[in-house]
């Protein structure tokens, strides 16, 4: 069966291994791409079946890159991944002929589904000349070690908390059976301005820790601040420099006056 191709263009590395373990052990392979001009190239030099991209890149956006490809392969299926404060736009989706969104964070199975949705059913390749796959013999635990397992001490909390989360795992803390827990009643005249106490209280040192983990690790972020930066710059230089001149003058003239 031909291999068929699935390009993944995400800055993250993760969402391409998510893809890669959708279809895992089917005839489709995954390339991956970590900017727009990365990805254009390599739509240029292979067919490729879908595409998987972000919805948007420190300069591009998946809207354009979506057009693009389509003006080039019409057959590829294209989808975009959005997530957090990211706003997908389905109508300019619809014009640009964007097939399907994808949320962070992506799960190998809905990443499956949606794939199949537009290309038909994933099929696994055959395992083994016969095309059968091989069987596994069931692995046998001695008795004593279960008993050793038993017995053993649970992990201290410390351990639990060192071991290391993915990024798009962190976004996923919310329980899945949410909707079937009970209703907490509470007055919301005491909570409300008690968490927006504790939300002021905190959140400087969270968005200082993150800001600092996303400066010093991500390239595309470091160039988003970089843009905003200089655009706010930019807008606020004209008040700036009014206030200093203002406040210069008044300066003189109070110093003038005391003299007199």
């Amino acid at each position: 069966m031909a291999t068929r191709t699935v390009l993944v263009v995400d800055t993250n590395p993760s969402t391409a291994q998510r893809v890669a373990d959708a279809v895992a052990a089917s005839p489709f392979s995954v390339k991956s791409a970590a900017s727009l001009p990365e990805a254009d190239a390599i739509v240029d030099q292979c067919e490729i079946t879908a595409i998987i991209a972000a919805l948007t890149f420190p300069k591009g956006n998946g809207y354009d890159f979506a057009k693009s490809v389509k003006a080039r392969q019409p057959a590829a299926a294209v989808f975009l991944v959005s997530g957090g404060f990211e706003v997908y736009q389905a109508a300019r989706a619809e014009a640009s002929g964007v097939d399907g969104r994808m949320s962070r964070p992506l799960q190998p199975d809905a990443v499956r589904k949606q794939l199949e949705g537009a290309l038909g059913p994933i099929t696994p390749e055959p395992a083994g000349p016969a095309g059968q796959a091989e069987e596994v013999e069931p692995m046998s635990i001695p008795g004593d070690a279960v008993e050793q397992v038993e017995a053993a001490e649970p992990r201290t909390l410390a351990a639990r908390l060192a071991t290391p989360i993915g990024d798009e795992r962190l976004g996923s803390f919310i329980p899945r059976d949410w909707s079937q827990l009970p209703v907490v009643r509470v007055d919301p005249n005491v909570v409300g301005p008690a968490i927006e106490r504790a939300i002021l209280e905190v959140l400087p040192e969270v968005v200082e820790a993150v800001l600092r983990k996303a400066l010093s690790s991500s390239r595309s972020f470091r160039d988003l601040v970089e843009v905003a930066v200089d655009d706010a710059v930019r807008d606020q230089v004209p008040d700036i420099a009014r206030r200093v001149i203002r406040e210069r003058l008044a300066e003189m003239e109070a110093s003038r006056t005391g003299e007199s």
